[in-house]
């Protein structure tokens, strides 16, 4: 396999947290600059300007006759101790005053930020507590402020983390348009458009998975040819048989029609009846079989806005002259106020005309077949009952499917199993469903096809997605 060329993926990651090292980086000096800046200025004080003031103070603290307040320098706190160890001068926390103590005897002479520098006096021992860090010069803003530093590091972690986000985004952004070309060639080959040219990247692992993206979708493209081209062979040859055998049967019944012209026994009378009989019914298998070649050759839906209350109304024309050819009434019931829908018309009109005609053909002489039309959960629904002898437990689960007869239910020799498998067909094309229930109340079947509420975009990607593994 040729290897392919780009840039590691290891490295485009690389690259991105250098970005980030330099940002923090270069946040770290410029806050230390900062700094500089501000003791250059004089605004603050150097981090052991404290230190010197208390090394400075020492020598006055020993001689002075008593430690006063003024003997202090600004930037520290004292405490006094007797030779017991006794507090009798100073300002000094109460919690740091053993640390304090501590510190004279030797034992500490730092604790956390706070440092001690121990003065002795004749009779007493003088403490000085002080901090090495940069100071305001300012007694107010020593007051109310953070110390500078601590600023300063505040300054710095919300940079470092408001780069650190920034640096994120533009990298997220980045491995996006990397994935693009990924992603495009997965949408259009889940979509079954494979007439394309892989554009490849600048990251070579990203090369070898479209690589291997575009072998497969030639691969796919392949097969499907291939199985298109055997199911027009099939289709060819179901439709050539079924007209060939169309001239042999014509012979047949009209040979069998001449017979009755004749002086024939009862039992030639049954026979030549029984041949026009079984003609017949071989006639409408063979009907079927046209029916079914022309029905694997349907294209896709056509998707388009239709008139909803026209639609019903050319429904309910043929489903009036279905049922009163059986002495059967026929009722219709709206209860939408949806003026159009979405989809292929004829094709959902073949589909009721299917199911209405299974309900006229199930139900008893003198019955009645209702449909409701109906809106249930973003679904257009059409739901068309019988009262006939309803559906058995496995013709529930299997009435759909293509050539499914019955003979304990809902039987007759003009049913080939083939209406509610093409309606079941067409509302999966157009991203709906075929629901088979019995009437809750009373006796009788009940079939409901249903379709999306859906706009003609939404409404063709799912029949495309459904066509894809099923066609009628």
């Amino acid at each position: 396999m040729r290897k392919e060329t780009g840039m590691p993926l290891s490295v485009f990651f690389l690259k991105y947290f250098l970005y980030v090292s330099a940002a923090v980086t270069f946040i770290c000096l410029g806050a230390v600059f900062i700094l500089n800046v501000l003791v250059a200025k004089d605004l603050i004080y150097p981090a052991n300007y404290a230190q010197k003031q208390a090394e400075a103070a020492r020598e006055g603290i020993e001689r002075a006759p008593s430690v006063s307040r003024d003997l202090i320098p600004g930037l520290c706190q004292y405490a006094v101790f007797d030779l017991e160890g006794n507090m009798t001068d100073g300002n000094i926390g109460k919690t740091r005053l053993k640390t304090a103590w501590e510190a004279v005897s030797g034992k500490r002479a730092s604790r956390g930020e706070n440092y001690y520098k121990v003065v002795r006096r004749e009779r007493e021992y003088v403490v000085l507590q002080y901090q090495i860090i940069p100071q305001y010069k300012s007694e107010t803003l020593r007051r109310y402020l953070w110390p500078p530093q601590n600023l300063l590091m505040l300054a710095v972690l919300f940079m470092a983390v408001f780069s650190v986000v920034v640096i994120a985004l533009r990298f997220s952004r980045a491995l996006k348009k990397k994935l693009d070309s990924l992603i495009a060639v997965t949408e259009k080959i889940q979509g079954q458009d494979l007439d394309f040219a892989v554009e490849k990247g600048d990251i070579r692992e990203i090369n070898s998975i479209l690589t291997a993206m575009d072998k497969m979708r030639h691969e796919l493209k392949t097969s499907l040819e291939t199985q298109w081209k055997a199911e027009q062979e099939r289709k060819e040859q179901i439709g050539a048989l079924a007209h060939d055998l169309k001239t042999p049967l014509t012979v047949i019944r009209g040979n069998a029609e001449i017979l009755y012209d004749t002086d024939l026994t009862e039992e030639q009378a049954g026979s030549v009846g029984f041949i026009e009989e079984s003609s017949l019914k071989m006639q409408n298998y063979i009907k079927m079989l046209i029916e079914l070649s022309k029905d694997t050759e349907t294209c896709r839906p056509r998707h388009q806005k239709n008139s909803l209350p026209a639609f019903l109304q050319d429904i309910g024309e043929t489903a009036r002259g279905i049922c009163s050819s059986r002495k059967i009434r026929f009722k219709l019931k709206v209860r939408s106020e949806r003026e159009e829908f979405f989809g292929d018309a004829s094709l959902l009109s073949r589909a009721l005309n299917n199911i209405l005609s299974n309900a006229a053909e199930y139900s008893p002489s003198g019955g009645a077949v209702a449909m409701e039309v109906f809106e249930e959960n973003e679904y257009l629904a059409f739901s068309v009952s019988d009262n006939g002898k309803g559906f058995s437990s496995a013709a529930l689960k299997h009435a759909a499917s293509q050539f499914y007869m019955e003979d304990a239910s809902r039987n007759s020799k003009l049913h080939y199993g083939i209406g509610l498998y093409a309606a079941d067909r067409i509302a999966r094309q157009h991203g709906g469903l075929l629901v088979l229930e019995n009437q809750k109340e009373g006796r009788g079947a009940k079939v409901t096809l249903k379709i999306p509420l859906c706009s003609t975009a939404h409404s063709k990607k799912n029949a495309e997605q459904v066509f894809s593994n099923t066609s009628i």
